[in-house]
């Protein structure tokens, strides 16, 4: 994650050099939400309480931003829950909890401002997978702990509550290169401040 992190900080550099500071060019802002495993399939019953999020976002164009988000999702490993076979027989594993941590890079395109602006975005970046301790039984069957790239898509949108603050909602779908494979969708609320 320290490379991840490296990276997030020299886009900002960039960023940041890239034109002159104008009038609410620049934001921060956080959310919470409830993330969805759908890495086996669609499941509405699936949402979860379970996810936190702070960025920083830099206007370059009229319609165009780059947002660098940090994230943390709660949810459970692959086979949480799961019955396996073993030589035993068969086995049905406890509740495995881990933690997603994520540092990703976007580029955002706005669809409408005014009083509610909508947007699409989409970008890469590194996921952190790390699980819970488990009971030994069940240690062949938990998720590595791993450092992984994969990317995002999403949309958004903003009410403006007052002069240079607004309310906050986001979809987004993330599509991670663990072992094995995994995909999270989010749906989140906030605030963001702009100056």
């Amino acid at each position: 994650m320290k490379n991840i992190r490296t990276a997030l900080a020299a886009c900002v550099a960039l960023a940041a050099l890239a034109r002159p500071a104008a009038a609410q060019r620049f934001a921060i802002g956080g959310s919470a939400g409830i993330v969805n495993d759908v890495s086996s399939g669609v499941v509405f019953s699936g949402f979860k309480w379970g996810e936190a999020t702070g960025w920083f976002e830099y206007r370059m164009e009229e319609h165009t931003a780059l947002r660098l988000t940090y994230g943390s999702m709660w949810t459970q490993q692959s086979k949480s829950g799961a019955t396996v076979t073993t030589p035993d027989g068969d086995l049905t594993l406890p509740k495995l909890d881990e933690r997603v941590g994520y540092g990703i890079v976007s580029v955002s395109y706005l669809l409408w401002e005014g009083f509610f602006t909508s947007g699409l975005f989409a970008g890469i970046g590194g996921y952190g997978i790390r699980p819970d301790a488990v009971p030994a039984e069940a240690q062949p069957y938990a998720d590595r702990d791993e450092t992984v790239f994969g990317w995002h898509a999403g949309a958004d949108g903003e009410f403006k509550v007052w002069k240079n603050f607004g309310l906050v909602i986001r979809l987004t779908y993330h599509n991670v290169s663990a072992h094995p494979h995994r995909q999270f969708f989010n749906a989140d609320g906030g605030v963001v401040a702009r100056f």
